[in-house]
């Protein structure tokens, strides 16, 4: 993360700034989206890697996020042309400051909730998008394209 290190150091205005100039790479549903909105507070229902290589296609991996929005509508998120995909989930960390060696909500949260997260550019073309959730797992995606739709009010 670069402008939200961390629950002590945010730079909330100049992530805003980072991210309004990289909406143009979005399609309007993405960009209205990511302009109005985050999934802050949202529970994540599933993700998926899908390996669509035919030969002939450059970075053929697609991750697929879907999540229930706070608002109560679930969202499917895309991420495709990924190079790289990262998790690291350890449901071992996700535990109560006052008791370290007692896992929150008894390990039944799973991934948990979607706290914050950062889309940064990495080139022309590529993007990262950084997300922490709840559960102290860090997902990190280099992709091209970003797709953001809802699927059920």
């Amino acid at each position: 993360m670069k402008y939200l290190i961390d629950w002590d150091h945010w730079d909330l205005t100049g992530y805003q700034q980072e991210k309004a100039k990289l909406l143009h790479r979005f399609n309007q549903e993405t960009a209205t989206f990511l302009k109005n909105n985050s999934f802050h507070d949202g529970e994540v229902i599933s993700i998926n890697l899908l390996n669509q290589a035919n030969g002939e296609t450059k970075d053929p991996t697609i991750v697929k996020m879907e999540i229930n929005h706070p608002n109560g509508g679930r969202y499917e998120i895309q991420w495709k042309h990924v190079r790289k995909f990262s998790i690291d989930y350890d449901i071992t960390r996700n535990v109560y400051a006052n008791q370290p060696n007692r896992i929150a909500f008894g390990g039944r949260r799973g991934l948990d909730a979607w706290g914050y997260d950062e889309l940064l550019p990495l080139s022309k073309r590529k993007l990262q998008h950084e997300i922490f959730l709840f559960s102290e797992t860090t997902i990190i995606i280099h992709f091209t394209t970003l797709m953001i739709r809802k699927i059920k009010a």
